[in-house]
């Protein structure tokens, strides 16, 4: 397990989905407090319904192979989450407080006997960036209208392709959002154009390519299922 210094947990990351989940947090925070403040409950639920599928819809599922490594970068994606973790018990306590009691214990926590005696988590506006946060919603429409894409045309995301074409006048981000595309629609390029287009052609390289993935699959699988750790070197014959 990896030993988070309680320095880094409050550390803005470098990372740019560290730096969005931080922004809907925040965002969420306010938005919540406020509702509560004029004592409208229906208001106050519903943000959190929407950052909890941000966290583990997009957030943790993107950060997965972040995890897995042992660099600085893992440190920071297992640092924001325990943060993040850390302010939503508290903001989902008034509604759901066993639940937010079992996240605080569960993460160890504990700076209180219970989450029910901390402190009502701050807004810290430093942390919103409204024009990340809209952009990442972009990312994410793009990424889902690829999908639908790729899966019209019957073809599994584990399989390469060459490029996915983006509309110039709806998309202009930074190389790590375009590279959060590429990496989740699995294609080789993003090029811009007039309308969003996947190339669906399969090259005997791509092709050969996505076979080998199809195999590294299978054999996590196998090792998974006859108990091995990550590190264990296996022999497959």
């Amino acid at each position: 397990a990896y030993r988070l210094k309680k320095s880094a947990t409050r550390k803005l990351s470098p990372h740019v989905l560290d730096q969005w989940i931080f922004s809907r947090l925040h965002s969420t925070i306010a938005s919540v407090t406020k509702a509560y403040d004029l004592y409208e409950i229906v208001q106050a639920t519903r943000p959190l319904l929407d950052f909890v599928q941000d966290l583990s819809l997009w957030y943790v599922r993107r950060s997965r192979e972040r995890v897995k490594s042992e660099g600085p970068d893992a440190q920071y994606a297992l640092a924001t989450l325990r943060a993040v973790l850390y302010d939503l018990a508290r903001l989902i306590a008034p509604v759901t407080p066993f639940l937010a009691e079992i996240i605080y214990q569960d993460m160890g926590f504990k700076q209180k006997q219970s989450v029910h005696l901390e402190d009502w988590p701050k807004v810290e506006k430093k942390y919103i960036d409204r024009k990340l946060e809209e952009k990442m919603r972009t990312v994410r429409s793009v990424v889902s209208e690829a999908l639908r894409l790729r899966a019209e045309a019957g073809i599994r995301v584990r399989q390469p392709l060459a490029k996915l074409q983006i509309p110039k006048a709806k998309l202009q981000m930074s190389t790590e959002l375009l590279r959060l595309i590429k990496e989740e629609i699995n294609v080789k390029e993003i090029k811009f154009g007039k309308g969003l287009q996947l190339d669906t052609k399969i090259t005997p390289e791509l092709k050969e390519e996505g076979l080998v993935r199809e195999f590294v699959r299978n054999v996590q699988e196998l090792r998974k299922d006859a108990g091995f750790k990550p590190k264990e070197v296996i022999r497959c014959q």
